[in-house]
């Protein structure tokens, strides 16, 4: 069905192709798996000393963004007269609207050292705008002490006494800020004000926490790489087992062989065979039969016709003639017996065939 299909559309989008071409399947090919070449010892090495280099430098960067992250970019420190105006300039970060994790952490510190007696609030208002001079400032300042404004804006009210510290947190969206702080009642004021404000520490934390982790996973590779080149360089310590059996032997070689050793054989050797050797047979062997031999008989073959053949010329080797050193003693009516260099006789009878000396064979055996 599927093979229908593709043909189909092979002709529907114009190809060339015909409902009668025979439809090849591509061949798939199967993804081999990569060969990971093995590392020498001194690969290794060169890879732990990376690998802890690489520890301590990412934890050295990692510290160094903590660090970064804990210093304010906005710190100021204010002394009240009549209010206090600050502008913050633009304050960077990730650019999404709403309170959310990526918000700009900020803290108002408030150092009440003397203020009159008729003081009955210290009012801090937080405004996004360009400038504090700006004419919707004042209206926003209505709305936040109304409870009708809304996030970024940010406002606080406290009631003072003398001699406390104030500290309030809050966040922020990336942006440009005022910051006023109002304080009602006749007289003079004595009250420090100190802001800080954090762009940089969401960012600064997350790179510091990704370091912490680059340098994890260095110290895992470091790990394993000292395993394996301790591996190779030092030795492995022994089993409680092998530690046993390496003690019992040893106090085995050092105490010798248990006892003395066996005895060899008692008394002296057996005798050999007592006398010389017992003599062969004297004199030349019993005459054969008395005769001539007689001949096997032999059956006519049946005269065949020569097939003439191509002749084909073949170098004649020369082969040297085998002189027999043998002595035959003739025994008369075509008898013979060979006489052995030691000079005693062989027990066969030969006969002469063919020019050669031949055993005999009896016909009628």
């Amino acid at each position: 069905m599927f093979k229908i299909k593709h043909r189909l559309l092979q002709v529907l989008i114009g190809n060339g192709a015909t409902m009668t071409d025979e439809f090849v399947e591509e061949p798939t090919v199967e993804p081999q798996e990569e060969v990971v070449p093995e590392l020498t010892l001194e690969e290794r090495q060169q890879a732990l000393k990376k690998s802890r280099w690489n520890v301590f430098m990412y934890l050295g960067i990692a510290a160094i963004f903590f660090a970064f992250a804990l210093y304010p970019m906005v710190n100021t420190s204010l002394e009240y007269e009549k209010k206090i105006d600050f502008e913050t300039g633009y304050l960077f970060g990730a650019p999404i609207p709403g309170e959310d994790f990526s918000d700009i952490p900020a803290e108002i510190t408030i150092s009440v050292n003397d203020i009159p007696s008729d003081t009955e609030t210290i009012e801090v208002f937080v405004v996004e705008a360009d400038s504090c001079s700006d004419y919707t400032v004042a209206d926003v300042h209505t709305d936040l002490a109304s409870g009708e404004s809304e996030f970024p804006n940010w406002y606080v009210k406290i009631e003072p006494k003398e001699g406390k510290v104030y500290e309030e947190e809050f966040v922020l969206d990336p942006g440009t800020y005022c910051i006023e702080v109002f304080i009602d009642g006749a007289g003079a004021k004595d009250v420090d004000v100190e802001i800080n404000i954090y762009p940089n520490q969401k960012p600064s934390g997350a790179l510091g926490v990704i370091c912490l982790l680059m340098s994890g996973f260095a110290f895992i590779g470091a790990q394993r790489n000292g395993k394996f080149v301790k591996s190779l360089t030092e030795p492995k310590p022994e089993s409680v087992e092998q530690n046993v059996l390496s003690q019992t032997s040893s106090e085995r070689i050092s105490a010798g062989p248990s006892g003395p050793p066996t005895a060899g054989p008692t008394g002296p050797p057996a005798p050999g065979p007592a006398g010389p050797p017992a003599p062969g047979p004297a004199g030349p062997p019993a005459p054969g039969p008395e005769g001539p031999p007689v001949e096997a008989a032999v059956e006519p073959v049946p005269e065949q016709v020569p097939v003439e053949q191509p002749v084909i010329e073949t170098p004649v080797l020369e082969t040297p003639a085998v002189v027999n050193q043998d002595v035959y003693e003739d025994q008369g009516n075509g008898w013979f017996f060979r006489k052995l260099p030691d000079g005693t006789y062989d027990q066969t009878v030969y006969t002469v065939s063919d020019g050669q000396y031949v055993p005999y064979v009896d016909p009628n055996a």
